[in-house]
């Protein structure tokens, strides 16, 4: 199996795996802040869930890109799924979600004094957007201060359509978990708008 995984298939595997920790570390603390989690107990049947195990021992080989996308849209529509959930009923879940969301982040932060190309890297190696072919990051200006970058598609919107989320809850999500990520790290990370970001340092 090694000879056909390449660096960039374990890559694109933990970047799906964080999101999927970051989803069951959403539900645990739902669950102690007893909030209504009933409905989560058939996640599993309804969107699907990960395997456990070396990539090398689970991933079809036959079909790699077609094994990991599938990996990709469950990890979507459990998020998506969780959150619809833990907010209906409850405009003000989102708030407690993304202070998860953040202490995630902070759990995995980048070190500090990196640059913003450093962190713009670290931030690809992180969240999960897509495929590597849909080259949806793109910079757009960079030098040693600050790096901006803008999403070329909105990649997440069409699993929080099918699962009846809604998406605007998705971007407060990962801005939170960004934040922990960036926090301590003297990069200042801004959300500018319509796709845009930037990382500044400090």
């Amino acid at each position: 199996m090694s000879a056909i995984l390449g660096p960039i298939h374990h890559w694109l595997f933990r970047k799906i795996k964080i999101q999927n920790d970051l989803t069951n570390a959403i539900i645990e603390g739902a669950k102690e802040k007893n909030l209504n989690v009933a409905p989560l107990a058939n996640i599993d049947a309804g969107y699907g869930s990960l395997p456990e195990g070396d990539l090398g021992n689970i991933i079809d080989p036959t079909n790699i890109h077609g094994w990991l996308q599938d990996k990709i849209a469950i990890v979507e529509r459990r998020l998506a799924y969780v959150v619809k959930t833990l907010t209906e009923g409850d405009a003000e879940a989102i708030n407690f979600i993304c202070d998860i969301s953040r202490a995630f982040g902070v759990k995995n932060a980048i070190a500090a004094g990196v640059s913003p190309a450093d962190g713009f890297e670290y931030y690809e190696n992180t969240f999960v957007s897509g495929m590597p072919c849909d080259g949806v990051n793109m910079v757009v200006n960079e030098d040693s201060d600050e790096l901006m970058w803008q999403e070329t598609v909105d990649i997440h919107k069409q699993y929080w359509d099918e699962v009846g989320a809604n998406e605007a809850l998705f971007y407060e999500i990962r801005n939170a978990m960004i934040e922990g990520v960036f926090a301590g790290s003297g990069l200042a990370y801004y959300a500018l708008g319509n796709g845009s970001y930037k990382l500044v340092r400090e």
